[in-house]
């Protein structure tokens, strides 16, 4: 916990092939009004250059690289790695506005029993005279990148599955439902979503029908519980009733 007492705060970002973009989401975290205590670069097998960019910057990032396995094993690996009571996740070639982290930090120290904060996001595809050129309006997100969250709401929930490659974020928001842990969205734009040609749901179209597949286990496992629940309330007697004496 830093000397004034807060929460520290540690960002994580998950990095393939981002040596286009990632100075630019560094640089965005290290522009925030609140600066995370430890930033840390997961190098998931790139083959360009993406850890030498990352290594150019000092204190507080720091790089790790591991062989590639996927944006949930990436997540997983950075989670375990970073420094911090508060996570904060960004995807290499996104960017964060300004009072990001603090703004959603606000939200975690005034509400002890909310576990996590959202914020809205706005999509871009180009930066002119320093800025983002925004593509429509802000809206709210559930992605990871809107995310600030407790290290024991991430321990709660358990880890992004490893075997998806679209879906680890509203996988692990659907669980963190079922776990009743409370989110909240704040109105404020939190995040800078670039679109380009290799995003990760472009390069991954395939896979789309995970989404489908991800709501559908969650609904089955939510109806699992209800089934159990509703079994554990019938009397005794009746239960006996059911199956004989």
């Amino acid at each position: 916990m830093p000397s004034d007492g807060r929460p520290s705060v540690g960002a994580a970002i998950p990095a393939y092939n981002a040596e286009r973009w990632l100075a630019q989401a560094i640089e965005s975290l290290l522009a925030q009004s609140a600066v995370p205590g430890d930033i840390l670069v997961l190098d998931d097998g790139s083959t360009d250059a993406t850890a030498t960019v990352a290594g150019r910057f000092g204190s507080p990032v720091r790089v790790l690289s591991q062989a590639n396995a996927g944006i949930g094993a990436a997540r997983n690996r950075a989670v375990e790695l970073v420094r911090g009571e508060i996570v904060a996740f960004l995807d290499a070639d996104d960017l964060y506005t300004p009072s990001s982290i603090a703004t959603r930090l606000d939200v975690l120290l005034e509400r002890p029993h909310v576990g996590a904060v959202f914020g809205h996001e706005r999509r871009f595809a180009e930066i002119r005279d320093g800025k983002p050129v925004p593509i429509g309006p802000s809206r709210p997100s559930p992605l990871p990148g809107s995310m600030l969250v407790r290290r024991d709401a991430l321990e709660l929930v358990g880890r992004f599955p490893a075997d998806t490659r679209v879906a680890e974020g509203l996988d692990w928001l659907l669980r963190a439902q079922e776990l009743s842990v409370e989110s909240v969205t704040v109105e404020e734009q939190v995040l800078w979503r670039r679109v380009h040609g290799e995003n990760n749901s472009v390069r991954h179209r395939d896979s789309m029908g995970e989404f489908a597949r991800t709501l559908k286990a969650s609904l089955d496992r939510r109806r699992a519980r209800a089934s159990v629940g509703a079994e554990a309330n019938v009397p005794i007697e009746s239960r006996r009733r059911e199956v004989g004496p």
